[in-house]
């Protein structure tokens, strides 16, 4: 288990009302479930928005990017350059700093809300576990995740048993055990 609460940063695109009212959900109960969750509804920054979420990202332990058709377009920066510039910024900075990380990524986590959108987590993600949270062993999997209490935990290792050697019989024929007969001459063997 986490011997701090983990910090995490819910990086997403305001698709609608209905949307962003599920993002502030599901901080809400991280932060009821003792994770320090944060995201840009909870404030407006003085630093101003891009160095609020340069910071947000390089502190934070987990960045959960809720991915959506939306979503996907602006981290790829597939979408009008008047719209979705806070996604577009943040999946710049979630691209170079796994790039910077010689392509390992323990930091940045997919999140769906609706299953069935695969084809929206970002290509540099895609290889990584994601979290369906439409569903309750989503949610709980991805909390799991986030506080290091992993569902199964590894078996302590034993030690090796020592086995006897298997006796083998030859095709020459065998008489009582440990003697071989072969072509008229007999050979005892032995075990120790």
């Amino acid at each position: 288990m986490a011997s701090k609460p983990p910090k995490v940063l819910i990086s997403y695109s305001h698709d609608s009302t209905e949307h962003r009212d599920r993002v502030l959900g599901l901080s809400k109960r991280l932060r009821e479930e003792g994770v320090d969750c944060t995201i840009d509804q909870y404030l407006v920054p003085p630093e101003g928005w891009p160095r609020w979420m340069e910071k947000q990202i390089r502190e934070s332990d987990f960045v959960l990017m809720v991915c959506t058709e939306t979503y996907y377009r602006r981290v790829l920066g597939d979408e009008d350059p008047d719209r979705g510039r806070g996604v577009r910024w943040e999946g710049h900075l979630v691209y170079e700093a796994i790039y910077q990380a010689d392509t390992r990524n323990t930091k940045f986590i997919p999140v769906l809300f609706e299953g069935g959108g695969l084809p929206w987590i970002p290509p540099v993600l895609r290889s990584t576990s994601y979290y369906d949270l439409s569903i309750e062993d989503g949610y709980e999997n991805l909390y799991r995740r986030l506080t290091n209490q992993p569902k199964v935990i590894k078996g302590t290792l034993g030690r090796f048993r020592n086995l006897p050697p298997a006796e083998r019989k030859s095709k020459g024929g065998v008489g009582r055990e440990g003697d071989f007969k072969s072509s008229g001459m007999e050979f005892v063997f032995y075990r120790s």
